[in-house]
């Protein structure tokens, strides 16, 4: 499987607030409970399976996909 990356080419600029108007403060970060991390792990757990089921969902169309173009070729 090769993984690639594209950017866009389209540029959009944001206004956001000045130094002085924003509070850049650092927050107290909260410790996970048990119950937190199984969360994450479930979900982590589902998207992976959800990834893969898409995955090769399109991997079935494009082998459809190709089969199709070579047969109208022929």
């Amino acid at each position: 499987i090769t993984k690639r990356v594209q950017f866009s080419c389209e540029v959009e600029l944001i206004s956001t607030f000045a130094n002085e108007e924003y509070d850049r403060t650092a927050q107290e970060v909260a410790k996970l409970t048990y119950n937190d991390m199984f969360e994450l792990l479930t979900l982590k757990s589902e998207f992976r399976r959800q990834m893969e089921e898409l995955r090769n969902e399109q991997l079935a169309t494009n082998e459809y996909s190709d089969e199709e173009s070579n047969n109208s070729t022929t």
